[in-house]
């Protein structure tokens, strides 16, 4: 007797509860109906039933949380019929909400003693990458204390992408997400949010990606955060993984402004699984293949980047390219790169100068140092950053025409226009 933990609709519900209660399938028995997908959690959790069987598009289903589910009880998904997306979430066992409630069983029976021993564990399969791809993902990160992390990033994403470079700026700090409006973006829409959610719905194709990518200048797009900081909690971990694959399926650059803290606290307050505040930065910052690390020209910035330095190495962090910002008077250039260098393993360190108004103007402006101050110090120290290989890497700088070359800054989007993919 396999029993069975129901989470339907209301019409497909009273079916299968009907037909089973009526001899039409003695294999099996309903011993809970719930109303919701964090009662089925909980009654799972609880060791109630030996299978789930759960509306697919029950609000807030996800792989994350099938994975906890097949944890505690085998799973059976309904697909309603007229149903407007097409996924199986990855499972293993679905079938239509109209089934006959014979075929229900079979599944049921498939879920439940189906797998052999040789099987294991079910688990949730990452995407493999597509042949061919070659998108790089740069992460640009930095102790606390407002070295310049967003300003470095915004800045790095425009002069690659003017430079010739394809480049996706995604905004990842689930602190203090800002890219938009340095960018000027007023029609602002949580990107991230709404990938993560479609990877973890299962509908994350290539369409959709472009459609989260709004472009705000000629070969720069933009992957917006999550706008409030409280909704932290909607980037879950297995859904982050699967929005930097789908990026690096697309080809070309990501720069990722990621927040400062790399603690994963959330396992010493819960006994179950919880959500990660901290898991954008440390998802970017395992997936990229460099990370630039910003920190202010004082003492203070230095000494946290050398105490964080280990935590980096445990997130498998193995191109280390350190950006010192702000950089003037008292300590010379040449002491900081002694300073820094001798006591870290690094890829390349490049210094920065402290240009204070030249920042301010763009920043109330919205607008970029290119555009602000295009011939500052500044500027054409990030201009040159965007060219070397802490940011393309092994690729040949991009060659773009004559007449392109200029800078062709992206338009504004305006509270009524569009965002265009």
């Amino acid at each position: 007797m396999i029993d069975i933990v129901l989470c339907a609709s209301g019409s497909d519900e009273v079916r299968i509860v009907h037909d089973l209660a009526t001899g039409q399938g003695g294999e099996a028995r309903v011993v809970r109906r719930c109303a919701d997908l964090a009662e089925t959690l909980a009654v799972t959790a609880a060791g109630i039933g030996d299978a789930v069987v759960i509306d697919l598009t029950v609000r807030g289903l996800g792989r994350d949380v099938l994975t906890a589910m097949m944890r505690d009880a085998a799973v059976v998904g309904l697909r309603p019929v007229d149903s407007p997306e097409s996924t199986m979430l990855g499972l293993r066992h679905v079938v239509s909400s109209e089934a006959p409630v014979e075929e229900i069983l079979a599944a049921l029976e498939s879920a439940v003693h189906g797998e052999t021993a040789e099987d294991g564990d079910w688990v949730q399969e990452a995407v493999p990458p597509e042949p061919g791809a070659e998108g790089r993902m740069v992460a640009v990160w930095g102790p606390v204390g407002g070295p310049g992390r967003s300003t470095i990033a915004v800045n790095l994403a425009a002069e690659a992408a003017a430079a010739g470079r394809e480049t996706v700026l995604v905004d990842a700090d689930t602190y203090g997400p800002a890219q938009s409006q340095m960018l000027g973006v007023l029609d602002e829409a949580p990107g991230l949010v709404a990938a993560a959610r479609a990877h973890d719905r299962g509908t994350l194709d290539e369409e959709t990606m472009d459609s989260l990518l709004p472009q705000v200048q000629p070969r720069l797009r933009l992957l917006s955060g999550i706008g409030v900081p409280g909704r932290w909690a909607e980037l879950r971990r297995s859904a982050l993984d699967g929005v930097w694959s789908a990026l690096a399926r697309r080809g070309g650059l990501v720069i990722a402004d990621v927040a400062a803290v790399l603690e994963e606290d959330e396992e010493l307050s819960y006994d179950t699984a919880a959500p990660q505040r901290n898991a954008a930065a440390i998802s970017v910052l395992e997936a990229a293949d460099a990370v630039i690390a910003v920190v202010s020209a004082d003492p203070v910035s230095i000494t946290r980047l050398l105490r964080d330095h280990s935590r980096l190495k445990e997130l498998g962090v193995t191109e280390l390219h350190v950006v010192v910002n702000r950089v003037g008077p008292p300590v010379p250039g040449e002491r900081l790169r002694e300073l820094i260098g001798s006591r870290l393993p690094l890829a390349s360190l490049n210094l920065l100068p402290d240009d204070p108004a030249a920042c301010r103007a763009a920043a109330w402006d919205g607008a970029l140092l290119a555009e602000s101050a295009a011939r500052s110090a500044l500027r054409r120290g990030l201009r040159d950053l965007a060219a070397s290989p802490a940011v393309l890497g092994d690729a040949p700088a991009p060659v773009i025409a004559p007449d392109r070359a200029a800078p062709a800054w992206r338009r504004r989007l305006g509270a009524g226009e569009k965002m265009t993919s």
